[in-house]
């Protein structure tokens, strides 16, 4: 039996076989783990990569890498990474397509999260690629983020709700003395200082030592935005962020004068409801009754009322009521004016024993002739 058989010839003997339906990697029992569908790639073709125990919100970037990542993403194919949310139970599931790495196998599927350092990595084969030693380990590189900007300003359809736009700027600088290979640039956007909804960003190109490069990416904020609102991400292992203010300063104005306009009317409508009320307790009723005017009273209708009153005294009470119904005066002072009227309309009384002569003098004669027949 050769006891020198290598390591990747035994692997190979036993990947010939069926390969099992998923596989999966833990570093131990609190650890974020990754999973897929097959260990054995075939460049090209899509491959489902799930994860759990992963920090609830975050965003995980899936990619294949080479010399089992140890110089992080220069040995990892980041053109063909794939982008992915972790769910609130803290899984994920993405489908990248296997590429080729920049560096030779032993190869393996990396998932890095951000923001955070949660990292996981299971073992592949992939085809068609073959194994070289592993490079010696050398120092990490190191990338500087030089600016962060967010710039842009509300226009007119934001200040009534629509989405708002920026663009963020970012600035990187290569300080170290070897080149870094094609870092990924992760931006996200969020509220409440966390930045974990995903933003599509631009692919990075090699970063030369000593080398500055400018990376420029459009963010959506929701309609309706309201408050402060942060974008931040990562290059590589630097990261950064930045925050900007949106109020949708039209649409609250609006909203208050809508409503102002709403208390107003209900005062007015409330105020003439008040005023039409009828009979309110308290309140003398303001109606003032017309008076009404003087009846046209024929002379000989009215001496035949005053004949009906009796004597003299009588007569006058008639009158004096009469004349207030008809002027809607409460009162009638002028008495010696009434006494008169009253004997200038009213018909002689009948003769009768113990009557004064000046009665009888006060007759028309024809009124005298009359009684003697």
């Amino acid at each position: 039996m050769n006891l020198g058989v290598p390591t990747a010839a035994l692997a190979a003997v036993f990947l010939a076989g069926p390969a099992p339906p998923a596989a999966s990697a833990r570093a131990d029992a609190s650890q974020p783990s990754i999973g897929v569908d097959s260990t054995r790639l075939n460049p090209g073709r899509p491959v489902t990569v799930t994860g759990a125990d992963w920090p609830s919100g975050a965003t995980v970037q899936a990619e294949v890498c080479g010399a089992r990542a140890l110089r992080g993403s220069a040995d990892c194919d980041t053109l063909r990474a794939a982008v992915a949310l972790v769910a609130a139970d803290g899984t994920f599931r993405v489908t990248l397509i296997a590429g080729a790495p920049p560096s030779r196998c032993p190869c393996v599927i990396r998932v890095t999260a951000q923001p955070g350092a949660s990292s996981a990595q299971l073992d592949v084969e992939l085809a068609g690629q073959r194994e070289a030693p592993l490079p010696s380990l050398a120092p990490a590189p190191r990338v500087d983020v030089v600016r962060t900007r967010l710039s842009g300003s509300p226009g007119l359809a934001e200040l009534f709700g629509a989405s708002p736009h920026r663009t963020l700027t970012v600035t990187v600088r290569n300080p170290g003395t070897t080149a870094l290979g094609r870092a990924p640039l992760i931006v996200a956007w969020g509220t409440g200082g966390t930045a974990d909804i995903p933003v599509s960003a631009p692919l990075t190109k090699d970063l030369p030592a000593g080398a500055t490069r400018t990376y420029r990416v459009r963010v959506t904020l929701p309609a309706a935005a309201f408050g402060r609102y942060s974008v931040g991400g990562a290059y590589g292992p630097a990261k950064f962020s930045s925050a900007t203010d949106v109020y949708p300063w039209g649409l609250i104005t609006t909203a208050v004068l809508s409503a102002l306009l709403l208390v107003h009317a209900i005062g007015v409508a409330a105020r003439r409801r008040f005023r039409e009320r009828p009979g309110r307790a308290g309140v003398p009723d303001a109606t003032v009754t017309a008076p009404v005017p003087p009846a046209d009273v024929e002379l000989a209708g009215l001496r035949t009322f005053l004949a009906r009153a009796g004597n003299e005294g009588d007569r006058t009470i008639a009158l004096h009521t009469l004349l207030r119904h008809v002027s809607g005066q409460p009162e009638l002072t002028d008495r010696q004016g009434l006494d008169d009227l009253v004997r200038l309309l009213a018909p002689p009384l009948p003769t009768r024993s113990g009557d004064t002569g000046r009665a009888e003098s006060d007759e028309p004669c024809d009124a005298r002739s009359r009684e003697v027949r």
